[in-house]
């Protein structure tokens, strides 16, 4: 993911999801046309092993997604795009994929399928050079990384997380990312950031909108905001 200019990347979370449906094509379609550098995007099996692009596990009615073949989700809930669908729209975007893989939800992957499925979808489509692989669970960000060695990954975490015990290991590990909840590093910015970067990692931030808080992220470093409204974190950055 390129740094081309001084100011943090911003990504819209799950699309534009202030102002249309999360991981809709809808949602990323605005966050390209409100001049976002890219869009964050949650990945699900179906039944069959087809991707779909949905935050929870169930999905309305339905219950479990991967309890479904995909003709049905497709016909039910027409707005769960496909990673392929998202990436027709997105232009030259970046795309952080996270991969959720819990043990607590009922599409437990504990032979990470589907970080060998992004990495085919990576290589498929040869956009290694605009895709950051993430996830809360690092078996998951490692699995891809072996799946294919040349994609990016970053490691999500929880909030309250320890970044001054926990960031060497992230970083050992050959993340590229470190992704931590907005509010822990407020706590202490330039530090948490200074502490990434010393250790080669890039710093990407969930969820901001508060513009107080954008400009303090920015000021202290931060290289990436993963923003409901990619627009409006657009136009604080740029002091509009």
């Amino acid at each position: 993911m390129g740094m081309n200019s001084d100011r943090p990347l911003v990504l819209g979370h799950r699309g534009a999801s202030a102002h249309a449906g999360d991981n809709t094509i809808e949602a990323f379609e605005i966050a390209l046309a409100h001049g976002a550098d890219g869009v964050e995007l949650d990945v699900r099996f179906t039944a069959d092993t087809r991707v779909v692009l949905h935050h929870d596990p169930d999905v309305g009615e339905m219950g479990p997604l991967v309890h479904h073949e995909f003709a049905t989700i497709r016909r039910t809930h027409p707005e769960l795009p496909t990673l392929d669908e998202a990436l027709a729209v997105l232009g030259d975007l970046i795309v952080n994929v996270e991969i959720k893989n819990s043990p607590l939800e009922v599409d437990f992957d504990p032979g990470h399928q589907m970080a060998a499925t992004v990495a085919r979808w990576v290589n498929r489509h040869d956009i290694h050079e605009r895709v950051v692989v993430t996830s809360f669970n690092p078996e998951t960000a490692a699995a891809v990384r072996t799946a294919d060695p040349f994609i990016v990954t970053g490691q999500l975490v929880n909030p309250g997380f320890d970044w001054r015990g926990g960031l060497r290991t992230i970083a050992d590990a050959g993340n590229a990312w470190f992704a931590p909840y907005y509010s822990d590093v407020l706590l202490a910015p330039e530090e948490a950031i200074n502490a990434a970067h010393d250790l080669g990692l890039r710093v990407v931030v969930w969820t901001v909108d508060d513009p107080g808080d954008i400009a303090a992220l920015a000021n202290a470093g931060i290289d990436a905001i993963i923003s409901n409204d990619p627009g409006r974190t657009k136009r604080v950055l740029d002091g509009g």
